[in-house]
């Protein structure tokens, strides 16, 4: 099975029906696929913890350790617009990376924008990035809000980098926009979590306000919360970026400071109150920044290594499907299935892949299968018609075994009949109504024949 998905993937790159950058498939890139596709059905190891967070909030770690208070280590940069703290963070990239490094994951770079419809992404490499995270005033955006804190993270040599900006002041935010527009100017990508939506419109605001030309939002941009939704959604908790780095990366921060509170410490601050408030949110900002690079290079490895993490084999089988790359799709969700980690959705899915393509005793087997996962004692799952209204389909049409089909759509009904409010009549029950009415009808014909 693995190498058979190997050749698709490979055959599907070279017709640039996963990407579009056209590129052809390498012999590096042809060796990650064989090591990485050949270790299924070998179990799966634990993901590493990739970094610990308590050794990397070390201030010994901090570059220039002179300070402007005694509690918020950081010097003063000097901008045409004027000074704004600066502080600056510096750590080996070995100690970031294991299963998740840098080594080889711009390979995976076209196959990630491929399956997310986003060529500007195509020649990515998590080398020449940077990673951006801001801490506000306000959690809603608009005009009255301001960034007053920005991480700015990027590989340098062997080692990661973190400048961090902090507005001691709103006066200095234009000296702030300034030198985030020069470091953005020196990277060909920008990666954010969530920042299509918030933080890079937020700053094109901010650099409209003080009469500043060029948006950052015009730039090639990897927001990581559309690859995270796609892939994990309804497999943890939430997609919030701490939640993956939970599950993906082994970390679990210690006493981190919530997001609602950290615009209050800001205001505080400006208000005269002690600046020891404001560490945690320079540690949690950092640290941020730090699972941006981890969590990229991750995803970009999963192109290639769809067995990096098996949790994510059936979003990864949706992402191909939608592009057109209905085997490769049907190989990821056959191993998912076959790794016991196929999840209700991702069952649901195969048995609609094996339908177009014919297969159709093998879709009745994954219907038959959903069913009894509904029907359990203790299940949890709300009740779905889908595999109901399958099974009749094919012994209606296919099977002309009216009695069959009817007991299931009889089956569905009751089961919709008892999710429903009381004293309501949902479409569902009505189209399932109707169709048990034709059912019972195409009975009394052939009997009565």
């Amino acid at each position: 099975m693995t190498r058979d998905l190997r050749k698709r993937l490979e055959r599907a790159l070279e017709k640039g029906d996963v990407h579009s950058a056209g590129a052809g498939v390498g012999k590096e890139m042809r060796r990650r696929l064989d090591r990485a596709l050949s270790v299924a059905g070998a179990g799966d190891p634990p993901l590493p913890r990739v970094y610990a967070a308590d050794r990397l909030l070390d201030p010994g770690r901090l570059e220039d350790p002179d300070t402007l208070t005694p509690v918020l280590p950081g010097g003063e940069l000097e901008t045409p617009f004027g000074p704004v703290q600066q502080r600056r963070w510096k750590v080996a990239l070995k100690e970031l990376a294991a299963v998740q490094d840098l080594e080889g994951a711009s390979e995976g770079s076209s196959i990630l924008a491929g399956l997310l419809g986003a060529p500007e992404l195509a020649d990515l490499d998590p080398d020449e990035a940077l990673y951006l995270d801001t801490e506000t005033t306000g959690l809603a955006g608009g005009t009255g809000t301001y960034v007053f804190l920005l991480g700015l993270g990027w590989v340098e040599g062997d080692a990661f980098v973190v400048e961090q900006l902090f507005l001691r002041d709103f006066t200095e935010e234009a000296a702030l926009l300034h030198r985030a527009g020069e470091l953005v100017d020196c990277h060909r990508t920008l990666v954010s979590f969530n920042g299509q939506r918030y933080d890079l419109p937020l700053l094109d605001t901010r650099r409209v306000l003080n009469r500043m030309r060029g948006t950052f939002s015009e730039r090639p941009h990897l927001d990581l919360l559309k690859p995270a939704r796609l892939l994990y959604r309804g497999r943890f908790e939430d997609c919030r970026l701490q939640t993956l780095e939970k599950e993906l990366m082994g970390q679990v921060r210690e006493e981190d400071i919530p997001g609602a509170e950290i615009p209050g410490r800001y205001f505080d601050f400006l208000s005269g109150e002690e600046p020891a408030a404001l560490l945690p949110v320079f540690e949690h900002n950092l640290l941020d920044v730090v699972t941006l690079l981890t969590l990229t290079a991750h995803f970009l490895h999963l192109g290639l290594q769809p067995e990096l993490d098996p949790r994510a084999l059936g979003g990864l089988g949706r992402l191909h499907e939608r592009r057109g790359n209905r085997e490769i799709a049907r190989e990821l969700l056959e191993l998912a299935r076959s790794r016991r980690v196929a999840s209700y959705r991702d069952l649901r899915d195969l048995g609609f892949l094996y339908k177009r393509q014919g297969e159709h005793r093998r879709a009745q087997d994954v219907w038959k299968m959903l069913i009894r996962r509904q029907e359990k004692p203790d299940r949890e799952l709300p009740f779905d018609p889908i595999p109901y209204v399958e099974m009749a389909k094919h012994l209606e049409h296919r099977v002309s075994d009216f009695g069959r089909a009817l007991a299931y759509t009889d089956a569905a009904l009751q089961r919709a009949s008892a999710a429903s409010c009381a004293g309501s009549s949902s479409r569902l029950e009505r189209d399932l109504l109707h169709r048990s009415s034709r059912l019972q009808r195409r009975l009394d014909v052939r009997d009565s024949g």
